[in-house]
Parts: structure tokens; sequence; C-alpha cells
């Protein structure tokens, strides 16, 4: 088996230390809000995420390549730039990272907003199945992006910090108080473990993952084909 170069220590640090303030400024930025009693609003709730996204992808990049997402990790993968060892120590650091933030986040400002977790607050009778679409159909876009950049533009680092950025802060300013717009389990998990699951994390979990991966099979079947 050929030595993954990312299989590092330092890289799940960095994997971890990004996720830990990917929840951190996202979630957070939901709890200030409510601490604030609303007056930051959702537009800064989706500036936070967009541009602590970008900011990590910018910066890890060059060393972890900056995933802060298991599923992200996940088409790296599967297009092999990291290998499997790698992808599940990436995605333990992950989710410990974002479990310890949001443990953070409720000694810093209490047990408000519930922990700034994501929730499905659509006020229909399918609230859960339509919350799940919409995730899906958020996370599908940004998977999308990535894997035009990265992989068939094979655009610049920049490029796709950008681009990842401006895709979350606006799905997070349209979506996020009535859908959740997670887009990532990371953002998810730690603020749901962290305010003793008030419900829904499903949802975070299973559409995001399903949307990378249709998104990055797809992607492989076309190579695959047009190779033939």
């Amino acid at each position: 088996m050929i030595k993954c170069k990312y299989f590092k220590f330092s890289n799940f640090i960095l994997e971890f230390v990004g996720s830990f303030l990917l929840v951190f400024f996202a979630a957070g930025a939901v709890m200030a809000n409510a601490f604030y009693n609303g007056s930051i609003g959702q537009l800064m709730g989706g500036l936070s995420s967009g541009i602590i996204l970008f900011t990590l992808i910018y910066t890890l990049g060059n060393f972890s390549r900056g995933h802060v997402n298991p599923a992200v990790s996940y088409m790296e993968y599967r297009v092999g730039v990291i290998q499997f060892n790698t992808f599940i120590f990436y995605s333990f650091f992950q989710i410990l990272g974002s479990i310890c933030a949001g443990y953070f986040l409720k000694m810093i400002f209490g047990n408000i907003a519930n922990i700034g977790s994501n929730l499905p607050l659509l006020k229909v009778e399918y609230n859960y199945l339509i919350s799940f679409l919409v995730e899906f159909i958020l996370s599908l876009i940004l998977a999308v992006v990535i894997i035009i950049i990265s992989y068939i533009q094979k655009g610049s680092l920049i490029t796709l910090s950008l681009c990842c950025g401006l895709v979350v802060c606006v799905e997070v300013i349209v979506f996020g108080a009535i859908t959740g717009a997670a887009m990532n389990p990371v953002r998810a998990v730690g603020p749901h473990f962290a305010a003793n699951f008030p419900g829904g994390l499903w949802i975070y979990i299973f559409g995001p993952i399903l949307a990378y991966v249709l998104a990055i099979e797809f992607y492989k079947f076309l190579l695959l084909k047009k190779k033939i």
C-alpha cells in the first residue's frame, strides 16, 4: 500500500481545530443572536458561516486540504487524493472537534438557542421530510461546486475557498432559520450533543452524506464513461 502523504498527526490536529472553529463561529453566531435578542440577525449568521469556511479552506488547504467535513473527506478518498485510513482519522477528529466546540459554547453562553443547533422549523405537516430534502439539495449544490472547481477546472485554492464560502453564506442566510442549512455533519453533531439532542440530527447527517456520495459517484461514473 502506498503511504498517504496526508496521513499525519499534524493534519489530524488541523482538522480537529478547523472543525472546532467552524462550529464555534457558525453555531456561536446563532447563540449570540439569541443572547442579544435577535439584534445580530440571520444575515450575520450567514456571513459568519461563510467567512469562517472561506478562512479555514484557504489556511488549511495546503496542509490537510481543509476538509472540516467527513463528506468532503469521503469525496477526496473516492477520487484518490487521500486513502481510506486518512478518511477515517479525518472524520474522527472532525467530529471530535465539533463536539468539543458544542460543549465549549455551552460553557460560554449557557444553554440557550439549543447551542446553535441546526433545526427543522418549517410550519408544515411534513417538516422533517421537507427539511431533509432541502438539506440534501443545499449539500448537493455545495458538493457540485467543490467537484467542478477542484477536479474539473482544477482551480486555485483561493477560488475554491471563496466559492465555498459564498455558497454557504447564501444558503445559511436563506434557509438557516427554517430548515437548518448545515451542509456538513460536523456543523450539526457538536451542538446537538451539547443541547441533549433537540431533534432532527439525522437530517443533517444523512442529508449531506447522501448528497456528497451521489455527487462524487456520478462524477466518477462520467469520468469512467469518458475514458471508455
